[in-house]
């Protein structure tokens, strides 16, 4: 996908944001310092939503966006959305669906969804026409296996017309030709091998990272409406086993250890995960950004004290607050404790 293009779509005329914070953002990279700045950009509901894609040179991509009168951008390869930029960032959200329906690739393996769902329409089409030697499309050994398991469990369940049923409400409820098109035009069926999305994209004369935006999006909401069926339907099988953690599963263990323990004693917790402290702090601070601000028991690691001193000496923008002037301000502060601070009232402000 055009970084570029990206980077346009998730941009802001009111802050200036990382380059490399927003791609990292988008192709799950779980650092602590990624998942702060997605945070601070709003951007939590798209972490890993793009896994996997690659992207462009960041310093090819950001000259080209300057010279263009895009972006202005500094030396620490921030950028922020000139007036012409938040045109151009229109005319590509203008292309799109809402973007709540990528953000479902952030909650769920809408790629491999994609691959299940277009193999299974390939089988189902060659089977309603009797045909049983054709070149199936090439995918993952296990989800090739998953397929063939699916489509002996189901075949004689009139699974053509329940594909039919299914497609047309869907395309139907889309309400617009061209994301209708879109979809069709890149499905394998009898006598129809599909078409790229450089192909789609000619047609419809976008860009093709657009079209490949708007298969997530399409695929997204095919899957959520999939979910939504009663249980142990015909597409059953195609939509197990999707869902993503919201926090990684080794940050997961580390803060039910903390819930469960109660006297907040990170260094037991250490030494029974056998983990650096360090590791822990990034661990409850992973789960901190990714919890509703209700679910994270911020009062047991900050005392009401020092959360009152924080209070008094934080700037308008805590976002943006530097940990040299708060501790300055407030002798013997920690970093954990200050940067949990920070997720502490962003995420407050984000909820009220």
């Amino acid at each position: 996908m055009e970084l570029g293009i990206l980077l346009l779509i998730f941009g802001s005329d009111r802050q200036f944001r990382r380059v490399k914070a927003v791609k990292n953002t988008l192709r799950g990279r779980r650092t602590v310092s990624n998942l702060y700045w997605a945070l601070q950009y709003g951007m939590l509901d798209f972490v890993d939503a793009l896994h996997g894609e690659q992207f462009g040179d960041d310093q090819k991509t950001l000259t080209a966006l300057k010279s263009q009168g895009l972006v202005d951008a500094d030396d620490a390869f921030q950028i922020q959305l000139t007036p012409k930029g938040i045109t151009q960032q229109q005319q590509y959200l203008n292309q799109l669906m809402p973007l709540k329906y990528l953000a479902i690739a952030s909650k769920y393996d809408v790629a491999k969804f994609m691959q299940r769902f277009s193999f299974a329409v390939q089988i189902v089409s060659e089977y309603s026409y009797g045909n049983s030697k054709y070149y199936p499309q090439r995918i993952d050994y296990f989800e090739d296996q998953l397929l063939k398991r699916w489509f002996v469990q189901n075949k004689e369940n009139d699974l053509p017309n329940h594909f039919h049923k299914e497609l047309n409400d869907f395309l139907g409820d889309l309400g617009d030709d061209h994301l209708a098109d879109t979809f069709t035009e890149s499905l394998i069926g009898h006598h129809f091998s599909g078409l790229t999305a450089d192909q789609i994209a000619s047609q419809h004369q976008v860009p093709a990272t657009i079209i490949e935006l708007q298969w997530l999006q399409l695929y997204g909401k095919l899957l959520t409406n999939l979910l939504s069926l009663p249980k142990n339907n015909v597409f059953s099988m195609l939509t197990a086993d999707l869902e993503k953690p919201i926090v990684s599963n080794s940050a997961r263990e580390t803060f039910d250890m903390f819930l469960r323990q109660g006297d907040g004693n990170l260094g037991l917790i250490s030494k029974r995960r056998k983990i650096k402290l360090t590791t822990v702090y990034e661990h409850l601070l992973e789960a901190a950004i990714m919890a509703p601000v209700k679910g994270f028991p911020y009062q047991a690691l900050i005392s009401s004290d020092l959360m009152g001193q924080l209070r008094a000496h934080q700037p308008e923008n805590v976002g943006d607050w530097n940990f040299q002037d708060a501790s300055h301000a407030i002798p013997n502060l920690e970093f954990f404790q200050f940067r949990l601070f920070q997720i502490y009232r962003s995420k407050s402000t984000d909820e009220d």
